[in-house]
């Protein structure tokens, strides 16, 4: 193989159609992660909360993505997660990354249950049926709080041996280092037989079924790596505020959850991770410069000031909708289309093609 033939490959890659647009959203998800290790402490604080929450993204995309499964139970794996955590500060098996394993066990077994109701269900019955799921683990997680920790769960500072991780960059690193071995832990699983059956499941069961694909084993399975990798993100998220509270598990993380995989491109892990920096990022972006935008246009930014919350939900709800309706499949759909008018204006322009300019 000659020199300029192996130049010429990455090259070649990129005309792939598709191709571009992912390499754009690396490109932005690079440069996202850059900026969060290497900012302020405020830009570095945003970082650390998108990192957890990409972790909790990827976790729900594997279900809803790539098994074309439905469930709005993702903040109650994130609260098995956070209280497992946060009940093992005081045990033998509370130092750094035992409470992460046992917090991914957790998800594994929950997640497992989970997808019984899955094997009998579908679409809204299933989507019911997480939501069962949801109220359960809240209402349990409640009555423990108000039994024993009524202030919350004490959640330890993040200690790696005798290396403090539990601030600053140092943190915001050791969870991109945990988002990275995520996403390529699903990276490897999606290019095996289990990715392939997760995918068959997706296009259609009863095809899937067909075919000699065991449907009721993966499916579990998908729920079960689901619930996992969700607990994970719960877990370090216990880490990052120091506490577990019922209160930050409501439904309302569950649909955020959901909302960051469609609104990034439901069919890749790409635009779940995409789609979590933009929700994570945006109130933060909003909240600090907001006030200020409308002050300069001669508005009054009282009333945003104090209902941050609600113009934040209201947003969101708002994002989710025109993606539902314009673009079902998120940003990365978008940029796909720009792809796509881009080749087509390009094909017209080329002389060779017997279209001059």
């Amino acid at each position: 193989m000659t020199a300029g033939a192996v130049l010429s490959k990455p090259g070649a890659a990129l005309t792939k159609p598709g191709a571009p647009t992912r390499a754009v959203m690396v490109v932005v998800l690079v440069i996202a992660a850059i900026w969060g290790g290497f900012g302020s402490a405020f830009v570095n604080l945003i970082g650390q909360s998108a990192a957890v929450y990409a972790i909790a993204a990827v976790g729900q995309w594997l279900l809803v993505g790539s098994a074309g499964q439905i469930a709005l139970s993702g903040a109650a794996f994130m609260a098995l997660g956070a209280f497992t955590t946060g009940m093992l500060g005081d045990t033998a098996v509370r130092a750094f990354p035992l409470p992460l394993i046992v917090a991914a066990l957790v998800g594994w077994i929950v997640g497992l249950v989970s997808g019984l109701p899955g094997l009998r269900f579908r679409g809204l019955y299933l989507l019911l049926a997480s939501l069962a799921l949801q109220f359960m683990v809240s209402s349990g997680a409640r009555v423990y709080q108000v039994k024993k920790h009524p202030a919350g769960v004490f959640v330890p500072p993040l200690k790696l041996g005798s290396l403090d991780l539990s601030v600053g960059a140092r943190l915001y690193f050791t969870f991109l280092v945990i988002l990275v071995l995520v996403i390529a832990a699903v990276w490897a699983i999606e290019r095996t037989g289990v990715g392939l059956a997760w995918r068959a499941l997706r296009e259609g069961e009863v095809a899937a079924a067909i075919s000699g694909i065991d449907v009721t084993r993966w499916k579990l399975y998908a729920f079960a790596a689901s619930g996992a990798i969700t607990a994970v993100a719960g877990s370090l998220f216990a880490y990052l505020v120091g506490i577990a509270e019922y209160q930050t598990y409501d439904l309302s993380l569950s649909i955020s959850l959901i909302t960051m995989i469609y609104i990034g491109g439901v069919r890749s892990r790409l635009g779940a991770l995409l789609g979590a920096v933009v929700i994570t990022a945006l109130p933060y972006i909003l909240q600090q410069n907001l006030s200020g935008w409308l002050a300069s246009a001669g508005l009054s930014a009282g009333w945003y000031t104090h209902n941050v919350s609600q113009v934040n939900a209201g947003l969101f709800s708002l994002l989710f909708l025109l993606v539902v309706l314009f673009s079902p499949r998120g940003i990365e759909g978008l940029l796909l289309k720009l792809e796509s008018l881009l080749r087509r204006t390009l094909r017209r322009a080329d002389p060779a093609k017997g279209h001059p300019t």
